[in-house]
C-alpha cells in the first residue's frame, strides 16, 4: 500500500496543519518545492493555493486537507477579499481523492456529531427564498467553472418560481439572517450547506462529490439530510486529535 507523503507551502496555516499530521502519523514532511511525481507516494497537503492545487489536479492518489464542515477555525473575510484565520482550534477535514465530500463514505454514526452540541432544527415551514451560495474566485478557477453562478441561476429558474438571492462570503447580509426565511440553500460545495441543514433548511449541492443525495433537481422536494451531517462529522478532526488512536484508525482507512 502506498504511503502518504506530506508537503508544506510557505503559508503558516498550511505549515502548522501539515506538520501536525506528519508528526502524528510518522510521515515524511517536505517543502512543496521538492515535490516530484511519484506513483509510490500519496500526495498530502492543505488547501489549493501556492502550488498545491496544480499537483492535486494531476494526482490520481492524494489526501486533501481543509477547514472542517462544522466548528471550523475562526475566519474573517475582509472587504479586500483576504481571509484571515485567527486561530487553529477548530476542525479540519481530511479526504481521500476528493476535495469536498466522499460520497462513498458510509460512516453515518451520529456519535461524533452529537459531541458538537449542534441543535438540529425542524424543517423551516416559513421558507420563501432560495439562497444561491456563490463559490470564491479561487474555487471557480480551480474547478474551471467561471459561469457557475449564472448557469445555476438559470437552472433554478427552470425548476422553481421562488426568489433566488445570490450570497457569498463577502456579502453584507450575514448568511444566518437569510436562513430565517430560506426555503432552500444551493451551492456547488460550500460547507455552509451543512449549517443550513442543521438550521432546518434543505441544502442542495451541484458538485458530484455529494452524489445524488442532494440533487438540485429535487429543489421542491424538501428533506433534511441529517445522515450527510453525521458522515461529515466523522471526516473532520481537531489538530489535538491527530495524535489519538481514533484518528490513526481513520487516517489508516481513508486511503484504502
Amino acid at each position: 500500500m502506498n504511503k502518504a507523503c506530506v508537503f508544506y507551502t510557505d503559508h503558516y496555516v498550511n505549515q502548522i496543519v501539515t506538520q501536525f499530521l506528519a508528526k502524528s502519523q510518522s510521515l515524511t514532511f517536505q517543502s512543496i518545492e521538492n515535490y516530484q511525481d511519484n506513483n509510490q507516494c500519496i500526495f498530502t497537503s492543505y488547501g489549493i493555493l501556492r502550488g498545491t492545487g496544480d499537483i492535486f489536479k494531476k494526482s490520481k492518489n492524494y489526501i486533501y486537507i481543509d477547514h472542517g464542515y462544522f466548528n471550523a477555525s475562526a475566519r474573517k473575510f475582509s472587504g479586500n477579499k483576504i481571509t484571515v484565520v485567527s486561530a487553529l482550534s477548530g476542525y479540519f477535514r481530511l479526504i481521500h481523492n476528493d476535495f469536498y465530500f466522499r460520497a462513498n463514505y458510509q460512516n453515518s454514526d451520529p456519535t461524533r456529531f452529537n459531541k458538537l452540541n449542534i441543535d438540529l432544527k425542524d424543517l423551516n415551514q416559513k421558507g420563501e427564498i432560495i439562497i444561491l451560495s456563490e463559490p470564491s474566485e479561487h474555487i471557480l478557477k480551480f474547478l474551471n467553472m467561471p459561469n457557475w453562478t449564472q448557469e445555476t441561476l438559470n437552472k433554478l429558474k427552470s425548476l422553481t418560481d421562488r426568489k433566488v438571492i445570490v450570497h457569498n462570503k463577502f456579502s453584507d447580509i450575514p448568511l444566518k439572517s437569510l436562513m430565517k426565511k430560506a426555503f432552500a440553500f444551493v451551492s456547488c460545495q460550500s460547507t455552509a450547506g451543512f449549517m443550513s441543514i442543521s438550521e432546518g433548511t434543505p441544502a442542495y449541492f451541484t458538485h458530484p462529490s455529494f452524489g445524488d443525495s442532494s440533487n438540485i433537481d429535487n429543489i421542491e422536494d424538501r428533506k433534511l439530510n441529517h445522515n450527510l451531517l453525521f458522515t461529515a462529522a466523522n471526516s473532520q478532526w481537531r489538530l489535538s486529535e491527530f495524535f489519538t488512536d481514533e484518528f490513526k484508525a481513520y487516517f489508516s482507512n481513508i486511503n484504502l
